[in-house]
């Protein structure tokens, strides 16, 4: 069961329909979160509040996640992606780098003229 919030303390509600007169709050009953939901879509709902007290946050997360700003979420994405791809790539050539100076070492262990520095490159291309 969901209730409208028609009116909270810091006018959450009415400061809503400055940045989209379709938006409205509603309580969910169910999780005890605050929803935001929208009149104009066909499924009104947008997201859920994470936080217990509607205050600015709110506004703040409406603000952020507005379809207005689809250019900068789509490019904090593709930032956080890159980010996560570089970090994937760092782990998988340290542990190659790793593994090949062992499986080198280990195969070249009887030889007495070892000069690591010419024999191991990790250069990745």
């Amino acid at each position: 069961m969901k209730i409208k919030i028609e009116s909270d303390v810091f006018d959450i509600s009415k400061r809503i329909k400055e940045i989209d007169e379709n938006y409205f709050i509603m309580f969910n009953l169910n999780n005890n979160k605050y929803e935001l939901h929208c009149a104009s879509q066909p499924n009104t709902y947008c997201f859920s509040y994470p936080y217990e007290d509607l205050d600015e946050r709110f506004i703040d997360m409406i603000y952020k996640t507005n379809v207005t700003n689809i250019d900068n979420i789509i490019e904090q994405i593709d930032n956080n992606n890159a980010k996560i791809e570089n970090n994937v790539n760092s782990d998988v050539k340290d542990k190659s780098n790793f593994m090949l100076r062992e499986i080198y070492n280990f195969s070249n262990i009887s030889s007495k003229n070892f000069d690591e520095s010419k024999a191991f490159s990790s250069v990745w291309r």
